[in-house]
């Protein structure tokens, strides 16, 4: 017998929130952070939704959680349900306010955004983001625009900041160049030095010598990138920029360790203008999910 929409009992929406995160990320540690919750939180409010269900969402092992095929396709029609409420929540603003305005630095843009721009806007659906690289302090009001994403240590006191993500460094080579090197090192190997000139002290940490005099100085990261990729010598790779480059093989991480530059990317919005545009707060959580994943 059908049941009266009035008499049915909904999900709440802390529990869809729970289930949608820990279904997109695999991980209810990683909803947890997300969602700045504990655990334990997350958990309890899934196993809630599974009994109102009355369906398990995930398998779940000793360090990992997996969808069943039973969550995921409670969750596509959860993410789907998303898109349409936001949706409609931006049809109610005459103003065409669906466009964000997202200002980047050049490099950033071209290593990190351009491989997920499909993903990006995937997952807005409705929402459009026009994009503006620039390597220049950012005056939100000034120049209308809505987010920035810029690079240094997070403090900008005019500006709403949160963390994106950090910047971790090692070296990388061409694989041509890569298998060049002998057991004896980076320093012992006799081949070229790329030194990234915005960052002139980082390979101090990765030579017990001094610097050779024959180095390749160059002033950009996307100089400094595109010159290892063309095996002319050993650069310092830069976390997010070479992760997509690491992936498609065009450069080879040598060694296993990685070290903070103590610097990273942050996310600024003008104070308050995210919390009266959905759009916004929407690129904000889609830029942070991609911010999560490699």
């Amino acid at each position: 017998m059908r049941r009266d929409l009035a008499q049915m009992t909904f999900p709440g929406s802390a529990a869809l929130r729970a289930f949608e995160s820990a279904g997109r990320l695999g991980s209810f540690k990683r909803a947890a952070v997300e969602l700045k919750l504990t655990e334990s939180a997350i958990s309890h409010q899934i196993r809630r939704l599974e009994r109102d269900l009355g369906h398990e969402l995930f398998v779940r092992g000793h360090r990992q959680v997996k969808l069943t095929p039973a969550g995921r396709a409670y969750l596509d029609v959860v993410q789907q349900a998303h898109r349409d409420i936001l949706g409609a929540t931006l049809s109610l603003d005459g103003s065409g306010s669906a466009l964000v305005r997202l200002s980047l630095l050049p490099a950033l843009a071209q290593y990190w955004l351009v491989p997920r721009l499909g993903r990006l806007r995937e997952r807005l659906g409705s929402v459009n983001v026009a994009v503006f690289v620039s390597s220049d302090l950012v005056d939100l009001d000034r120049d209308e625009i809505d987010l920035a994403i810029r690079y240094g240590t997070g403090t900008w006191p005019r500006a709403r900041v949160q963390h994106l993500m950090d910047e971790m460094t090692f070296p990388v080579a061409a694989p041509s160049l890569a298998r060049r090197l002998g057991r004896n090192g980076i320093a012992a190997s006799g081949l070229p030095l790329i030194q990234n000139l915005q960052h002139p002290e980082e390979w101090a940490p990765w030579l017990a010598a001094t610097l050779p005099r024959d180095l390749i100085r160059l002033e950009s990261s996307p100089l400094v990138l595109e010159t290892a990729k063309a095996g002319l010598g050993i650069a310092i790779g830069r976390r997010p920029f070479v992760d997509n480059l690491l992936l498609d093989g065009s450069l080879k991480k040598i060694g296993q360790d990685e070290l903070p530059s103590g610097k990273g990317h942050f996310l600024l919005s003008a104070a308050g203008r995210a919390a009266n545009r959905p759009a916004i707060r929407a690129v904000i959580d889609a830029l942070l999910e991609l911010a999560e994943t490699r």
